[in-house]
C-alpha cells in the first residue's frame, strides 16, 4: 500500500548532501533550541499564555527528563486563543532576536505550524527550499476546537485532511525540482520496495499539484487554515491538533483531559506537559517508554549551509535551494 503522508516519506531518506551530526553538534544544536524554549517559556509564564510540550520533546520530559539523546528538534502545542496572543506578544518583545513564520501571515509558508527559528544561525531542512530565514528552530502546534456533534466532527476532519493533504501536493510541485532530485539522491539508503513507494508518491503528490496550481502556495494555506479553525467555540468537548504528526483523528481528544497540565522536568527546569501524557505519548509512539534501537530512531536531514554562528545571509552567493 502506498503511503502519502509527509512524515512516512521522509522518515528514511538521506540526501547526499544532507548534513550528519556529530554527537558534540547535536549537543550544541539542543543546547540553542533550548535557549529558545526558555524564552518561548519566560514569555508565556509573563503573559499567562498556556502551552505544553508536545511529540518527541513530551516523551523525552517523561522518558529522559530532557531531550531525547538523538533528538535534534523541539515541539510545543498550544491551544488557538493562547496562540493567536502569543504571535502578538512574542513579535513585540523578541522582533530582534527571532523570526517568526507562521501560517497567518508568512508570505510562501507551506506549513500548518508556527515555527519561532533564531536569528544569526542557519539550520536547514527540507521546508526550507525558498526560504532565507532558516535559522535554529522550534515547532509550534495550534490545538484546534472541534464540534461535539458526531457528524460534524467527521466532516470537520474530513475537511482538515483534504485541505492539508492538498497544500501539501501543492508544495510538491512547487519544489518538484527539489524533491526528484532529493530522491535520487536517498536511492541508495532505501530498500527497494521503500525508493518504489516513495516514487511513487511523489509522482501522485506533484500531478495533483500540479492539477492545482491555479491556485498558489498561499491561497491553499489560507483554505487549510479556514478549514482548521472551522469551529470557533472555545469551550467545546473535544480538541485536536489536525497539523500534528497524527493528524485530526489521531489527535483527537476530550478537552477535559488533554488541556489539563502537569509540570515535568525537563533540561534543568520544570515545563508544562498534558497530564493524560500515557494516553497522549501511546498514541503517538506505541510502548513510548521502550527505547528504540538505533535503525528505529527518528532524525531530520539538514542542508547545507549549517552554522549555529552565521544565518543563511551570510554565505555569499547562496540563495534559498542552495545546493541540494
Amino acid at each position: 500500500m502506498i503511503k502519502l503522508s509527509t512524515v512516512d516519506l521522509f522518515k528514511y531518506m538521506i540526501p547526499q548532501n544532507s548534513v550528519v551530526l556529530k554527537e558534540e553538534e547535536l549537543l550544541l544544536l539542543q543546547k540553542e533550541e533550548l535557549s529558545i524554549l526558555n524564552d518561548i517559556q519566560d514569555l508565556c509564564e509573563e503573559e499567562g499564555i498556556s502551552f505544553m510540550l508536545g511529540g518527541g520533546t513530551a516523551l523525552g520530559a517523561v522518558r529522559h527528563q530532557g531531550f531525547i539523546p538523538w533528538d535534534d528538534d523541539v515541539d510545543l502545542n498550544m491551544p488557538r486563543p493562547d496562540y493567536e496572543r502569543f504571535i502578538r506578544a512574542f513579535s513585540q518583545k523578541y522582533g530582534d532576536r527571532y523570526w517568526l513564520h507562521t501560517p497567518e501571515k508568512t508570505k510562501g509558508y507551506a506549513l500548518l505550524l508556527a515555527r519561532v527559528r533564531k536569528k544569526g544561525t542557519c539550520v536547514r531542512t527540507r521546508e526550507d527550499f525558498f526560504n532565507r530565514e532558516c535559522g535554529a528552530f522550534i515547532d509550534i502546534f495550534v490545538i484546534e476546537n472541534t464540534f461535539g456533534n458526531p457528524l460534524m466532527r467527521k466532516l470537520h476532519g474530513l475537511l482538515c485532511l483534504a485541505a492539508g493533504f492538498l497544500l501539501s501536493c501543492r508544495k510538491f510541485y512547487r519544489e518538484r525540482k527539489y524533491m526528484r532530485r532529493m530522491l535520487m539522491q536517498s536511492k541508495s539508503v532505501l530498500d527497494a520496495h521503500a525508493y518504489r513507494s516513495a516514487k511513487v508518491s511523489f509522482f501522485l503528490k506533484i500531478t495533483i499539484g500540479r492539477a492545482i496550481s491555479f491556485a498558489g502556495i498561499d491561497a491553499w494555506r489560507r483554505f487549510a487554515l479556514k478549514c482548521y479553525r472551522l469551529c470557533n467555540n472555545n469551550r467545546s468537548t473535544y480538541v485536536t491538533t489536525p497539523a500534528g504528526r497524527k493528524h485530526f483523528f489521531g489527535e483527537l481528544y476530550l478537552r477535559k483531559d488533554f488541556l489539563r497540565c502537569t509540570m515535568l522536568p525537563f533540561a534543568g527546569r520544570k515545563r508544562p506537559c498534558t497530564a493524560d501524557y500515557q494516553t497522549y505519548l501511546t498514541r503517538l509512539y506505541g510502548d513510548y517508554l521502550r527505547i528504540p534501537k538505533p535503525e528505529e530512531r527518528e532524525k531530520h536531514s539538514f542542508f547545507k549551509p549549517y552554522s549555529l554562528t552565521r544565518d543563511l545571509a551570510s554565505y555569499s552567493g547562496k540563495k534559498p535551494g542552495g545546493n541540494l
